[in-house]
């Protein structure tokens, strides 16, 4: 059974994890145009749809990255602060 304490450090390493890689997508986003090229084989729409796919992805993988990981984390510390 997982405690309080290590629940929030799980959640905590979870949340640095998905934000460094969020900022790694966001590397991805400014490179586009390259990325599009090496993909093209297997995309095949245009770079602008490249770049809206892109982006959608990266908006859905922030929602789930705030709601499954930053919230918890912030919920229990802010339960850990009561007690």
């Amino acid at each position: 059974m997982m405690t309080t304490s290590q629940l929030k450090g799980f959640l905590w390493q979870c949340t640095k994890i998905n934000f460094f890689f969020l900022l790694f997508t966001f590397v991805v986003l400014l490179l586009a145009e390259p990325v599009y090229h090496i993909h093209q084989y297997f995309y095949s729409g245009s770079l602008e749809e490249f770049q809206q796919t892109l982006y959608y992805m990266m908006g859905i993988y922030k929602l789930f990255w705030f709601f499954f990981n930053l919230v918890p984390y912030l919920a229990l510390r802010m339960l850990e602060k009561k007690a």
